[in-house]
């Protein structure tokens, strides 16, 4: 395969560079989207308000599981970056192989863990005892695709770091697909439930790991994947975990803040749980775009911390915030010029609809602050700041969040003010990347003169 896909960030206009990575990424996304879109869509209008409540209580948990391995994930991006940017291609090959290997490891260790030990978990999650079977059972058939889930992302994270965004966009265009018409298949054709849902999602993303290998397996690119050299090094996989360890506490850390949202959720009720559940896949809409912008200043700041080039990271971070925070804007002020028409797409419940409309009118109109939070942060992981990155996620978006939860569930005790707790979290967050970010770039500029 020709290497006319691959970007190189260190070089040549900045804001055209940044634009032909992101596309591909935001395409990715909204791509990726359909893996949850689809189903929720298949799940609220067919199947039900039980069982879209059920999907919903479960999703938190799947990327609980997963969270640590995506920060793993981001580290091997960070060194295959940094090592582009630096000229050295045996170490971000050296980076590939060690992190399938830690992946198919830590795949298959996950995949048993949440087959054995999800009845308890969602229990201990005050789960409502009506979505409980349902959620059960959509859980340990999705438990399934772990390992495909999580080997994906390193490779589409590996080929995003040597500027390739277009491949892993293409892929997930072909699986998207796929998951629809599985999910037609299984819920319409044969009724096989939730079960169904989650059959077509383990389809889609096995299919989207072989694809992937494939791709990297070929020839004409910066690295290439060997099976002769699935090895771990030892060096190497210390710089992966030290980079991917924290990103992948972060990712936990925040998914553990939203379980705490989930279990004040789950204290109003059905049609509580199933609201938040409508109101996350709409929000995945905004969401899934600005980690696009995320990935994007990851890359774009590893390959010129090994070149050296920090201006450019603090002119590419500055244009990709902004682009960010303007397309979120776009996207959020969409949905709530027709929020009951949106909502209404994903749960006929004329309650359900209205408690989510509720949630959103809340937190939509700040989360043009979440693409600064975003894409700040990701730079300073791309330099290898990872360890402040989690410092400072665990103290907003954790402490402060659970902090205030139980303040304003005691206090209010309404949707509105559950909902609140994210925009101002987010403020908190993205005021501390930024004044961290300034204060780095400021002593690298000053030590390059």
């Amino acid at each position: 395969m020709s290497t006319n896909k691959t970007i190189k960030m260190t070089e040549g206009s900045i804001g055209k560079t940044m634009l032909r990575f992101i596309l591909p990424l935001i395409g990715t996304s909204i791509f990726q989207q359909l893996y949850n879109t689809t189903d929720f869509l298949f799940v609220g209008n067919l199947l039900g308000k039980t069982s879209a409540a059920a999907v919903g209580a479960s999703s938190t948990l799947v990327t609980c599981c997963i969270g640590l391995f995506s920060g793993i994930a981001v580290g091997t991006s960070v060194v295959i970056a940094q090592s582009i940017g630096a000229g050295e291609p045996d170490k971000a090959d050296k980076a590939l192989h060690s992190s399938m290997v830690f992946g198919i490891i830590g795949g298959l260790v996950l995949m048993i863990f949440g087959i054995l030990f999800t009845p308890s978990i969602l229990g201990l999650l005050h789960t409502p005892e009506t979505v409980m079977e349902q959620a059960v059972l959509y859980i340990r058939i999705y438990f399934l695709s772990l390992p495909a889930s999580i080997l994906y992302n390193m490779g589409g994270g590996a080929l995003r770091a040597c500027g390739d965004s277009q491949t892993p966009f293409r892929i997930l265009v072909v699986c998207g697909f796929i998951n629809v018409i599985g999910d037609f298949l299984f819920i319409q054709i044969i009724p096989l439930g939730v079960a169904g849902v989650a059959i077509a999602t383990i389809i889609s993303q096995w299919l989207s790991l072989g694809m992937i290998l494939i791709c990297l397996r070929q020839d004409g690119r910066p690295i290439r994947l060997s099976r002769k050299k699935l090895t771990m090094d030892r060096e190497i996989v210390k710089r992966v975990l030290r980079i991917g360890l924290p990103s992948g506490i972060q990712t936990i850390v925040i998914t553990f803040s939203n379980v705490m949202v989930q279990y004040y959720i789950n204290g109003f009720g059905e049609t509580a749980v199933a609201a938040f559940a409508t109101y996350y896949k709409v929000e995945n809409f905004i969401y899934l775009p600005i980690m696009a912008f995320g990935q994007a200043a990851t890359t774009f700041s590893g390959q010129n911390t090994g070149a050296g080039q920090f201006l450019r990271i603090k002119k590419g971070t500055g244009m990709a915030a902004g682009m960010g925070a303007g397309v979120t804007l776009c996207i959020a002020g969409a949905i709530l010029l027709f929020p009951e028409l949106v909502f209404g797409w994903f749960m006929k419940d004329s309650d359900v609809v209205a408690s989510t409309m509720t949630i959103a009118m809340v937190s939509f109109p700040f989360y043009w602050i979440y693409p600064i939070m975003e894409v700040t942060g990701g730079a300073l992981r791309g330099m290898g700041y990872s360890i402040s990155s989690m410092v400072i996620i665990l103290a907003s978006l954790c402490g402060i969040r659970i902090g205030l939860l139980a303040v304003f569930n005691r206090s209010f005790h309404s949707l509105s003010a559950i909902a609140a707790v994210y925009p101002i979290t987010w403020a908190v967050a993205a005021v501390s990347f930024v004044i961290l970010f300034l204060i780095i770039m400021r002593r690298k500029n000053e030590r390059n003169r």
